[in-house]
């Protein structure tokens, strides 16, 4: 979803890279860097999100679904792009891309207690018990969310991936900042679930471990601490799950 307001916000750094807002036809090549980054994982697989032409279609209609549900709460871009732009040529590509579904108008209560759309698997096929088997996968990533999130203003940060090409050469920390910068100016947390490989990116950008999501599947558990960038100001107190254990 282009946002014409948010190109104002653009970031010009070194080696030619800048952040924009992604468009609707930029999503076939996103699609690409995503697979790139996350379509080696055994639940990205299961939801369908694998490197055939079927499955980037339906990849790519998830994904835009998700974008023109969020503007109907914001006018705040959901995909943010890291482009470089080619000093000869002018030719240009997208190296980088991250997904932040900001939410800076009080949320009702129960907002954060649906799976977001990308994370719901409502679209996996039930027979074999191949959905249930995804959302109970799921199921503690979303409990996270609605732990820290319930009722309050905020941003989730969904995915951050660069092209193979491209790595540690700084898109992965433009994007993350862009959404940084955003929410400090809206005086609203942002949250993540890390991978190992983002931790130190993330931790550079001023996101502090609040605790470890641990998600089964098919016995073999994986660990992605779920991490939180305060808004400035924020008292201790303050930094505290929204709904507290009983």
């Amino acid at each position: 979803i282009a946002n014409p307001h948010a190109l104002t916000l653009t970031h010009i750094m070194p080696d030619h890279l800048s952040i924009h807002a992604a468009r609707e036809d930029d999503m076939a090549e996103i699609t690409g860097v995503l697979l790139s980054s996350f379509g080696h994982m055994p639940v990205e697989q299961a939801m369908g999100n694998v490197d055939t032409p079927e499955g980037r279609k339906a990849m790519r209609e998830r994904h835009l679904q998700a974008w023109r549900e969020h503007a109907k709460e914001t006018d705040v871009p959901c995909g943010i792009k890291c482009v470089h732009t080619d000093p000869t040529s002018g030719k240009e590509t997208i190296v980088g891309f991250s997904e932040w579904f900001i939410y800076a108008n009080p949320p009702m209560p129960e907002h954060h207690e649906q799976a977001n759309a990308l994370i719901s698997g409502t679209w996996v096929p039930e027979e074999g018990g191949q959905r249930e088997k995804v959302q109970a996968a799921l199921k503690p990533t979303i409990d996270t969310r609605r732990k820290w999130l319930h009722g309050r203003k905020c941003a989730v940060l969904m995915y951050v991936c660069v092209d193979p090409a491209w790595r540690r050469q700084g898109a992965a920390t433009m994007c993350v900042q862009w959404g940084v910068r955003k929410c400090n100016e809206l005086g609203i947390m942002a949250f993540l679930e890390a991978t190992e490989e983002g931790q130190h990116v993330y931790k550079k950008c001023g996101f502090v471990e609040v605790e470890k999501v641990r998600c089964d599947w098919e016995g073999e558990v994986g660990v992605f601490p779920a991490m939180i960038c305060w808004p400035r100001g924020t008292r201790e107190e303050d930094r505290t799950p929204a709904i507290l254990s009983s």
